[in-house]
């Protein structure tokens, strides 16, 4: 094993082990009992709009990359 495994593994253990712990803490009732929380069950955009948006965006990126 050379150093980069041995550093960038250690890095991700590191920061599973972080993760996972802070995992187990839960909000506040204060945080989570809010009155202007985001409604979720509530789609503000349908699947077709992000689709477009990621097309349109992609081949503003493709665009761009050819002319440079």
């Amino acid at each position: 094993m050379d150093a980069n495994t041995l550093i960038f593994g250690s890095m991700t253990v590191i920061s599973l082990a972080i993760f996972f712990y802070l995992g187990q803490f839960k909000a506040s009732t204060k945080q989570t009992e809010r009155d202007d929380r985001i409604s979720w069950s509530e789609r503000n955009f349908s699947i077709g709009k992000i689709l477009l948006y990621s097309l349109v965006l992609i081949g503003g990126i493709v665009l761009v990359s050819q002319f440079l």
